[in-house]
């Protein structure tokens, strides 16, 4: 239920860059906090439970949120994604600290989900090599998109803060795998 999380992001982000192009910061963060309530819910009852990644997104939506409604100011509901890579490039950083690359620890628990020929493949040392290289890079990576993100979110638009947060997103992970083959 993983890709739940992607879904629990993007619509109640397009709510709020929605909303907060007309002004209504108010308004921005109140429907995005709702739509990831909402979406907790239709996951629960159509999906049959809710992952743990789906609570955490929707808690930072309720923290973030809160901070911009309280201050009424959207530049702490857009800091949320600066604070994500930030912890998940912290996360990368110390698992490659200590011997064991976060994609690498990826591969391990879920290679059994995957189809005999697909597992072999991508449990080989080769494989292994470039899942290392991947999670060094990401580590530099997820540093520079928070860093990208909390620019843009101050000196730029909504949808500009929009297209770092998420086009930001996918080029990190390109360049990483691109920069590991």
């Amino acid at each position: 239920m993983a890709w739940t999380a992607l879904l629990l992001d993007l619509v109640p982000v397009l709510i709020f860059v929605i909303f907060d192009r007309f002004g209504k910061i108010k308004y921005a963060v109140a429907g995005a906090v709702l739509a990831a309530l909402l979406e907790l819910l239709v996951s629960h009852f159509i999906l049959g439970g809710i992952d743990v990644i789906s609570i955490v997104y929707a808690s930072l939506f309720l923290v973030f949120g809160g901070l911009s409604y309280k201050f009424n100011n959207s530049f702490f509901f857009k800091l949320k994604p600066a604070f994500i890579s930030l912890v998940t490039g912290l996360v990368f950083a110390i698992t490659y600290a200590s011997g064991k690359p976060f994609m690498v620890l990826l591969l391990e628990r879920y290679s059994d989900s995957l189809p005999s020929q697909v597992n072999h493949l991508i449990t080989s040392a080769h494989w292994q090599q470039i899942f290392t290289r991947v999670s060094f890079n990401l580590i530099f990576g997820l540093f520079a998109h928070a860093a990208l993100i909390a620019w843009v979110a101050r000196h730029h638009s909504t949808w500009w803060w929009f297209a770092a947060s998420y086009g930001g997103g996918f080029a990190v992970v390109y360049l990483a795998l691109q920069l590991a083959l």
